[in-house]
């Protein structure tokens, strides 16, 4: 069994990771940091070095904070010579990541960017049948309300966070994981609200890197709770379409349910990290988050009223 401590008892942790961790014949868990008083069935520390200086057996930790404190715990996490499971984005900028695997590998230990999107049941489907397909053109559309969420997290929207890319990027996972001749940067246009410093609206514009394929791609953090969408749709050349929705726990082909499955993403989280802990290997993914950075830096910026 894989001993693991939890980083951050957020609601992502709490909904997804713990439950997943329970039932997973691979792990257990051990602890649970928290700068936040919390309770669980195991001990919680305030710090990662209160973790180490317990002297509690930790082989593992998966690292659920927010973003722009990652890189650090990560560093702690890898020093003290743990393997690491990142929640998406695995770090804030793409030097973060690369240091980040370089010190796993100095240490021999294991490094993973849980991009969970790329697990759902319908991207299997998908990496198996497009690659024999020809595919016209790409349409994300990803809406969903950031406050259902996300209550009360003004860390979302401070200068530097992805706002709506903190749900967005899983869209663009999942494109990446699905197109191997790799997605380049176009354009984007922002959408900021008042006083805020990460957008909430956001339309890009890619293209394959051979420059065969358009795709075009609409985020919203602002949707209304009751009609959110988590859609990516493939038109092909013959006039089919192949419509992920849901975020991948849905696949349609013209219109028509594809049976696909119903594992959930999380379980496929921790089948992988367990693999990658056994062979003490590396998977460092971070494709998406180029993407993001590159809109955040180039896009167009606009007033939302």
């Amino acid at each position: 069994m894989i001993r693991i401590a939890m980083i951050g008892i957020g609601q992502i942790a709490r909904q997804q990771h713990l439950p997943t961790i329970a039932a997973h014949k691979a792990f257990t868990l051990v602890a649970g940091v928290s700068p936040v008083p919390v309770v669980l069935e195991v001990p919680v520390f305030p710090t990662v070095a209160a973790l180490r200086e317990s002297g509690i057996g930790v082989d593992a930790v998966a690292i659920c904070t927010p973003p722009d404190i990652r890189y650090a715990l990560a560093c702690e996490a890898l020093d003290a010579g743990w393997h690491v499971l990142l929640e998406k984005p695995p770090a804030t900028t793409r030097s973060q990541g690369v240091a980040l695997l370089e010190r796993a590998e100095a240490h021999d230990i294991t490094l993973f960017s849980a991009w969970h999107s790329v697990h759902a049941p319908a991207v299997a489907w998908l990496k198996d049948h497009l690659p024999g397909l020809s595919v016209r053109d790409i349409a994300i559309v990803w809406k969903e309300n950031a406050e259902k969420w996300h209550p009360g997290a003004e860390w979302l929207w401070a200068p530097g966070a992805p706002g709506v890319f903190d749900a967005g990027i899983n869209a663009l996972s999942i494109l990446c994981a699905l197109t191997p001749e790799g997605v380049v940067f176009r354009k984007a246009e922002l959408g900021f609200c008042p006083g805020r410093g990460a957008p909430a609206r956001a339309r890009l514009a890619l293209e394959t890197s051979d420059r065969a394929l358009g795709i075009i791609g609409e985020f919203d953090w602002l949707h209304p709770a009751e009609s959110e969408i988590w859609e990516i749709v493939w038109s092909l050349h013959d006039g089919t379409t192949l419509a992920l929705s849901e975020g991948g726990g849905h696949l349609l082909r013209n219109g028509k349910p594809v049976p696909i499955g119903d594992r959930p993403e999380y379980a496929g989280v921790y089948d992988r990290f367990a693999a990658l802990v056994a062979q003490r290997l590396s998977d460092l993914d971070l494709r998406a988050l180029d993407l993001v950075t590159e809109a955040l830096a180039y896009g167009r910026r606009y007033a939302i009223d």
